[in-house]
């Protein structure tokens, strides 16, 4: 049967890998983040690297109770009839634990296979999400499904059968038209791609929030947290400054207003982008200051980090999924509940 939000305790906090992971981590991983009371377990998808799918598949096989989910697997890469067939199964397997994460797909590989992602006005991502949310959702409502779309074009498309038990839908969304969209269609919204500050936080829950009112409801909130906890906080604050997936946000993505908050500005970052740029990424690392570390993500002693996660709750995330890097078992022990 498919559970609701609200069958889930007010203050929940889920847990979430790259797929680098293997499938026995995978299944190591999920069964400890159920004994610990977590509320879901999640896992990236890399077509570079591993399916979400697999491993989700080994997750379920190792728990009974904590939901897992995908984060997120991509638009572009599966169809959204096979996506709907395969998060069903996984459905009925798990029994009604899974969560179906979707989102147009990692910046850096899209190219690589041929998808352009800018400029938007060409690439018109939010057209294509929005067409395979509606033919996912229309062939888990039952179909028939008829869309001429850009993306997609289906005619009467329906599953030999409907779902006794539909999975529950989340999307990754960033920008505020996408943020807006998103309660037509999913049961939560995934904020963050796992470094953002609460400071910004703050106006991408608000912007869910009215869209969700408008439409009257409910949507749940969640946002990934890169996440380094260690009693040596030193070695904690090395593991997060050495994270590739940092030093690419912070190089390439995340502009220097983001770090105002934090005294920060673009000199003070700019030796970081020029290492990146060279590909000497030691340096990169070795430039960042401690304060892009403690605006971005979770690092620092068992305390600390528990403290600092408050801080994306008061701003409205309903669940945030944290990245462990470094010490994983310090991690589970620090945030688990039990």
């Amino acid at each position: 049967m498919e559970k609701s939000i609200s069958q889930f305790k007010l203050e929940r906090t889920g847990i979430g890998f790259n797929p680098t992971i293997s499938a026995s981590e995978a299944a190591e991983y999920a069964r400890q983040a159920e004994n610990k009371g977590f509320d879901s377990f999640w896992v990236h998808e890399n077509p570079f690297i591993k399916d979400a799918v697999s491993l989700l598949s080994v997750a379920i096989s190792a728990t009974s109770k904590i939901r897992v989910g995908s984060g997120c697997v991509s638009v572009v890469t599966r169809h959204p009839l096979l996506a709907t067939t395969t998060f069903v199964a996984l459905n009925q397997m798990s029994n009604g634990r899974v969560v179906m994460g979707v989102g147009l797909g990692g910046f850096p590989w899209l190219p690589k296979i041929g998808v352009k992602v800018f400029p938007v006005q060409e690439t018109r991502p939010l057209r294509r999400i929005r067409e395979f949310l509606t033919i996912t959702t229309g062939l888990l409502d039952g179909g028939p499904v008829n869309l001429d779309g850009e993306f997609y074009k289906v005619n009467d498309l329906k599953l030999d059968s409907k779902p006794s038990s539909k999975p529950s839908i989340y999307l990754a969304a960033f920008g505020p038209r996408l943020l807006s969209m998103a309660p037509e269609f999913v049961n939560g919204v995934i904020i963050s791609p796992a470094v953002m500050t609460p400071e910004t936080t703050a106006p991408k829950v608000k912007v869910v929030h009215q869209a969700a009112s408008k439409r009257n409801r409910p949507v749940d909130i969640a946002s990934y947290i890169l996440t380094s906890v260690s009693k040596d906080e030193a070695e904690a604050r090395r593991t997060t400054k050495s994270n590739y997936f940092l030093l690419y946000q912070v190089s390439e993505v995340l502009r220097s207003e983001v770090f105002e908050t934090y005294g920060l500005k673009e000199k003070d970052l700019e030796p970081i982008k020029e290492a990146w740029k060279r590909k000497d990424f030691a340096a990169a690392a070795k430039a960042m200051p401690d304060a892009v570390v403690e605006a971005l993500t979770l690092t620092g002693n068992p305390d600390h980090c528990l403290e600092r996660l408050k801080d994306y709750r008061k701003v409205g995330v309903d669940l945030p999924i944290l990245m462990p890097i470094g010490e994983i078992k310090t991690a589970f022990d620090t945030f688990g509940s039990t």
